[in-house]
């Protein structure tokens, strides 16, 4: 291979298939900016062992080629062209708090992540760990500064430990210390 058909650094890339027919979590991918229209296979490079991200068709990735060779394609991660690509609960904390945010997608026809999981040192109720299931509707569980609660969702069954009592059904019954 010469330095002219060396294709070093990296590029972006768009989803065009996310099922791998080698089940290797590989991506058909496009580079417009390398191959025009053309798809290639690209395989997966994971910040951890075990990791498994499969993002949906039309997503934006990054695309380099081990050692500048067109056959040889890696995404090595996710671009995003727009706020909203992200998981909507990440704009909920505040600008330069740190946070770790892992949540299923937006759907295609333009719903909340169906889970998420929300890592942040944001202070107060809105801080701490989260889990939810289901969007916003569905049944979740809390870790703050101001105690832990677990729900089934708004309006639901609920238990809330804050302090020294344990409040469940949203006050129904309040068992104090």
């Amino acid at each position: 291979m010469t330095d002219e058909t060396r294709f070093d650094g990296t590029y972006q890339g768009e989803v065009v298939s996310n099922v791998d027919p080698l089940g290797l979590d590989r991506l058909l991918v496009r580079v417009v900016d390398v191959l025009g229209d053309n798809a290639i296979w690209a395989a997966a490079s994971t910040a951890a062992p075990g990791m498994n991200v499969v993002p949906l068709i039309g997503s934006g990735v990054w695309i380099e080629f081990q050692g500048g060779d067109l056959g040889r394609a890696v995404w090595t991660g996710f671009r995003r062209a727009v706020r909203e690509e992200g998981p909507p609960i990440a704009s909920s904390i505040l600008p330069g708090v740190p946070q770790v945010v892992i949540g299923t997608p937006l759907t295609p026809f333009g719903q909340p992540p169906q889970n998420y999981l929300l890592i942040t040192q944001q202070p107060g109720p809105t801080g701490g760990i989260q889990l939810q299931i289901l969007g916003p509707s569905g049944p979740y569980i809390k870790l703050n500064e101001t105690g832990i609660e677990l729900s089934c969702g708004p309006g639901l069954a609920s238990i809330r430990l804050a302090g020294t009592s344990v409040i469940v059904n949203n006050g129904t019954l309040v068992v104090p210390n």
